[in-house]
């Protein structure tokens, strides 16, 4: 179960690098008053705690990504956009859930 889990996570994330790398996703950064610097960033951040799903440091892993869609709702938020633009990072965001509390129950039943 985690690691359909983390594939549909890395799948999400993939697609989010790939249209931050091609710079698709330019215009959104810079409504949103970001700069392409940080859109580029953003994308190496998110390579690395992607890749870092498939490691021991899953649950940092985990809280990072978290961390960074938790920016992005606040980002949609500020920028007022339609209800249904929430959609990939709500399901984004409970997926990352969803694995943190099957990583740390895992941790709980080995101690």
């Amino acid at each position: 179960m985690e690691s359909i889990i983390i594939y549909i996570i890395t799948g999400i994330f993939g697609l989010a690098i790939l249209t931050k790398l091609t710079g698709k996703s330019a215009s959104t950064f810079d409504k949103a008053g970001y700069n392409h610097y940080f859109m580029y960033w953003l994308a190496l951040a998110e390579l690395v705690l992607t890749i870092c799903l498939f490691t021991e440091y899953v649950l940092y892993s985990i809280i990072g990504l978290l961390v960074i869609m938790l920016g992005a709702i606040f980002t949609l938020f500020r920028q007022k956009v339609k209800p249904q633009q929430y959609i990939l990072s709500i399901v984004a965001i409970s997926l990352l859930l969803t694995l943190y509390c099957l990583q740390f129950s895992s941790i709980i039943q080995t101690i």
